[in-house]
């Protein structure tokens, strides 16, 4: 299949969008995204005919669902779909002005398209095209939420306020899901998208942090503001411009100085959209940088401690931000973010909430991708308790070649080292629900709470609600 295509297909149309949003047409920064654009158009053709349809929130290459091609690109589907865009047709080689027709006309810059050139639209249609697997429910709730949170960071940006109900709305939805099946939940936040990192971080951050604190023993009532929390916990960047965000060097004071605020200005703006479970998700959202040693920012006067809450999606905001790659640092291993947790704990991060989380991931994650000391290059699917044996699927052979993905048993002293996804050129949820092993990753993931995590936590309810009350009284003592 051509999912890599249709990738650059939609990312070459997507920037070129982008570029048009900025600049006139004849900019050359426009005229070199329609280039790079129809170069990826032509090269999922390759000289013949391919139809993309949209259907249901998802994207499919004639006639076959794209399932994590969907999540990547939920953004620009719903631009295409405002257009009324059901299909796009490449025949044989893209001529440039239709390369350039459709990207102005997916840009709102033109109100028609020609029919019967090398890119037609709406002359192919979807008689079935629905996500029908075992994750579809989940990927619909995480597609979902990166909506949610996209909707509310523009109106953020533009208002200055918004809504808690959507988000609390959102949340419980995906938990519903993520709760009957944690695995593949946890699967699921190896999705990335470089363009769009704060959104899909922030969903990814929210899935782990429910799935620990479940596993923490923590109740669905407690879950639901950790998780509101988690998915707002970076919405003060809004608040951040964008030039200091993706700076690639060093940052001065005064940059630093602006970074530092985006708890405070996301606690605030959570603060003021009132609703159920804001008192705790803006706790998170002012703490979730404060460190377990109390040595981060903001530095609390309240209490010495971050909430619990703040401490556990802590954890998973570094482990997310650790394996992604950003304009100013590359990507890490699972492994070795779970390493640099273990290091930071006790200092930067709980250690109980630590042990937790390892215990919950294993020493491999799910979709990690192992070089085995044999050459085979294999991908974690799930965990069965067994600490020294790896429930994996084989997907290139010792001389490098590509195989169809095989189930099997891999023991810790047969793995030699550990490959970025990025690097091997894999997506590991999409290659493992294409292996055929969505039943076991959704039957022997749901892990029972660890026993007495909670207890060694110290914090009883009341304790908890307090706190928060304690912590958030503390942005009006800076103001």
């Amino acid at each position: 299949m051509k999912e890599e295509g249709v990738q650059d297909f939609l990312k070459g149309l997507r920037a070129a969008v982008s570029q048009l949003s900025l600049y006139p047409l004849e900019h050359p920064n426009c005229q070199a995204s329609f280039k790079r654009g129809r170069a990826a158009a032509e090269n999922l053709a390759d000289g013949s005919e391919v139809v993309v349809a949209l259907k249901g929130y998802a994207f499919f290459l004639n006639g076959t669902l794209l399932a994590y091609t969907s999540l990547m690109f939920a953004n620009l589907y719903q631009d295409l779909s405002g257009r009324e865009i059901e299909s796009i047709t490449l025949v044989g080689p893209t001529d440039a002005k239709d390369y350039v027709a459709l990207a102005s006309f997916v840009a709102g810059l033109v109100t028609d398209f020609e029919p019967g050139g090398s890119i037609r639209l709406n002359e192919s249609h979807l008689t079935h095209g629905e996500d029908d697997s075992a994750f579809s429910d989940l990927r619909f709730s995480y597609t979902g939420m990166v909506g949610t949170l996209r909707n509310l960071d523009h109106r953020v940006a533009r208002e200055g306020t918004f809504e808690m109900s959507p988000v609390m709305e959102a949340v419980e939805d995906l938990i519903e899901q993520a709760m009957s099946s944690s695995g593949a939940s946890l699967l699921l936040s190896t999705v990335k998208s470089h363009d769009e990192y704060t959104f899909y971080h922030s969903v990814n951050t929210c899935l782990m942090a429910v799935a620990t604190g479940h596993y923490f023993g923590l109740t669905r009532k407690d879950l639901i503001p950790i998780g509101a929390g988690a998915l707002l916990h970076d919405i003060g960047k809004v608040a951040v411009s964008q030039q200091i965000l993706n700076y690639p060097g060093r940052l001065d004071r005064e940059q630093w100085k602006e970074i530092t605020l985006h708890p405070q200005e996301g606690a605030q703006a959570i603060l003021a959209a009132g609703g159920p479970g804001h008192e705790i998700a803006s706790t998170i959202a002012l703490e979730h940088h404060a460190r377990f040693d109390g040595l981060g920012y903001p530095r609390l006067s309240a209490s010495p401690q971050p909430h619990l809450f703040s401490r556990l999606v802590a954890v998973s905001d570094v482990y997310d931000a650790i394996t992604t790659r950003r304009a100013y640092r590359r990507a890490e291993t699972p492994h070795r973010a779970l390493q640099l947790l273990l290091q930071g704990a006790g200092g930067a991060f709980d250690p109980d909430i630590v042990r937790s989380f390892i215990s919950l991931m294993g020493i491999f994650p799910p979709g990690s991708i192992l070089r085995l000391l044999s050459g085979e290059l294999v991908v974690i699917s799930h965990h069965t308790g067994d600490l020294e044996e790896l429930q994996a699927v084989v997907v290139r052979n010792n001389s490098g070649e590509d195989i169809e993905p095989e189930p099997r048993i891999v023991n810790i002293d047969e793995v030699g080292s550990q490959v970025l996804a990025e690097a091997a050129g894999i997506e590991p949820a999409a290659l493992l629900e294409e292996a055929g092993v969505a039943s076991q990753l959704i039957a022997a993931t749901s892990a029972a709470p660890e026993e007495g995590a909670m207890e060694r936590s110290g914090v009883d309810e009341q304790e908890l609600r307090d706190q928060a009350t304690r912590s958030l009284s503390s942005i009006y003592e800076r103001d």
